[in-house]
């Protein structure tokens, strides 16, 4: 038995925990069959490097965290196994007669006993709590006259080892329709929640996408004449496309970086809501250097 043998064997020996039979007849079976360490060629020598390799990563991967309460706590930090996040829908508001309806899906991210999304989860609780009260009052003060209409949905745009976005998507119908979407970040690699601003290092980043979203604005006016955006507009001013460290965003398959806009915020309302997606390599010179590793391929 070799050095590194004997320190998998102490190391299992000094857990609280005591070891089921079954795993502990496993990993001694295991570490007999390393063949014994003799003058061989080069070749064997290689071959039993691997296969020793081999079983102690077995009994590493698979063995140790059923066993070790220790060795399991420390995988749960690496968030490739420790942080999978679920979004459950906890809560339907619903109500209908002829003339009005609400259907509001309130979703919660669960992640266990980690409460880094606890903030997340308050916002939306307080986003679609204020909905639905506005929704009930408006009922009571018009006494059920005219047509209205509230639907809130969501869904999960990110979802990786080191980061995720929800995006709650709202819909409004009162004489006539609005829709906005908010999205929520959180860096898995800190457990903080994140806004624009927190990604970017240089204020410059602000004007470079602001102008890139015109030039794309321009090119699609230029191709389709039925789209129109109010770049360019004298009534509107200069500043129509404004982008500051509070503004919606969120990263694509391709971790470009997507800029949305609400209906009525750039264009009028039969153009609905706009997105532009901005190259990453654009902007990759303004971010914070852990956002430059998060992005990075």
């Amino acid at each position: 038995m070799n050095k590194k043998d004997k320190q998998i064997r102490q190391r299992l020996s000094n857990e609280n925990m005591e070891i089921p039979s079954t795993v502990k007849s496993k990993i001694e079976q295991t570490l007999m069959q390393l063949p014994k360490q003799e003058q061989q060629p080069v070749y064997s020598n290689r071959k039993r490097f691997a296969y020793a390799f081999a079983c102690i990563a077995f009994i590493m991967l698979f063995l140790l965290p059923n066993v070790s309460t220790t060795y399991a706590k420390t995988l749960e930090q690496i968030p490739i196994i420790g942080e999978l996040v679920k979004v459950v829908t906890i809560r339907n508001y619903y109500y209908a007669d002829d003339k009005h309806e609400m259907d509001i899906h309130v979703p919660k991210v669960d992640n266990e006993e980690n409460g880094a999304f606890d903030a997340i989860n308050a916002d939306v609780e307080e986003l679609t709590q204020m909905l639905v009260e506005r929704f009930y009052k408006d009922l009571e003060t018009f006494g059920g006259e005219g047509h209205s209409s509230v639907y809130v949905n969501y869904e999960v745009v990110t979802n990786t080892d080191s980061w995720f976005t929800l995006k709650l998507i709202v819909n409004e119908v009162a004489g006539s329709g609005n829709t906005y979407y908010k999205y929520y970040h959180l860096n898995k690699l800190t457990g903080a929640t994140v806004t624009l601003e927190d990604i970017v290092s240089d204020k410059a980043f602000y004007q470079v996408v602001a102008e890139d979203i015109k030039q794309q604005m321009r090119e699609e006016m230029a191709q389709d004449s039925n789209l129109k955006y109010w770049v360019d507009d004298s009534t509107f001013g200069d500043d129509i496309v404004s982008i500051d460290g509070k503004h919606n965003f969120y990263f694509n398959k391709e971790n470009d970086l997507v800029i949305p806009f609400d209906k009525y915020e750039v264009a009028p309302g039969y153009m609905g809501t706009s997105e532009f997606v901005v190259d990453k390599d654009l902007i990759m010179k303004f971010l914070h250097p852990q956002m430059k590793k998060i992005l990075a391929p």
